[in-house]
């Protein structure tokens, strides 16, 4: 199971401009929780926030079921996947090149080992970039780069996700394949937060949701925060 994620007082500025006011609330460990609200309301500052990569106040902490020691939850990072990964269209390294340098410390101009080369295969199969695996990085479209992005983050194994709108750049074979392994991660009851603007979607997974608007807005179920037909209008 994933952790659950305390969060105290935790606000952000930026410049002088506030982005999130002060918010105190409770990630409950093994849950789906996505973040809605409108353009620019500060959904993917606080998701940053929560992985540490924002100059926050406040606390943020991860409790660990089952934690036997101080030092279990450093060995359990999070995997992180942005909107828009970028990858330098110019460099020669191709989709299987890409998921091996991360496996193995093996130089790539070096043959891969066949338990390396399996488990990219078995990466990129879960992903249905199975026939992409010789492209370069620069060849793939947006939303394979989103895949190969969730190839990277399954190799991870880890039990703590952040998704910032995961289904941008997917076609629609893309979308449901991506779906599919979100409701895997959450049957295993891995701890998730998802920035998502498809209402739709979050009628249908969420267990939490977090409305977000410069601050903590509202939270609960989706039938609780998003009842009212313009509500969800006005955070889609």
């Amino acid at each position: 199971m994933g952790p659950s994620i305390l969060l105290e007082n935790v606000s952000l500025t930026l410049e002088g401009n506030q982005i999130l006011a002060p918010i105190s609330a409770e990630i409950t460990a093994g849950r789906l929780h996505i973040l809605v609200g409108p353009n620019g309301a500060g959904k993917t500052s606080l998701l940053k926030s929560l992985l540490g990569l924002m100059p926050h106040k406040g606390e943020i902490t991860r409790h660990w079921p089952n934690q036997t020691s101080p030092l279990d939850s450093n060995k359990l990072l999070p995997a992180y996947i942005p909107q828009q990964p970028r990858f330098d269209a110019v460099l020669p390294v191709t989709t299987e090149d890409y998921l091996a340098a991360i496996i193995s410390p093996r130089p790539l101009f070096f043959r891969q080992s066949s338990k390396v080369r399996k488990c990219v295969a078995a990466l990129l199969e879960q992903v249905g970039l199975n026939d992409k695996s010789g492209l370069q990085l620069g060849q793939l479209s947006g939303g394979e780069r989103q895949r190969l992005m969730f190839a990277q983050a399954l190799y991870r194994n880890s039990t703590l996700w952040f998704l910032d709108e995961p289904m941008t750049g997917l076609d629609g074979d893309g979308q449901v394949l991506i779906t599919e392994l979100i409701c895997q991660l959450k049957a295993k009851e891995h701890t998730l937060v998802i920035v998502h603007h498809d209402m739709t979607f979050v009628h249908q997974h969420a267990d939490n949701v977090l409305l977000i608007d410069g601050g903590l807005k509202s939270m609960g179920t989706a039938h609780t925060v998003l009842g009212r037909h313009n509500q969800v209008q006005e955070v889609a």
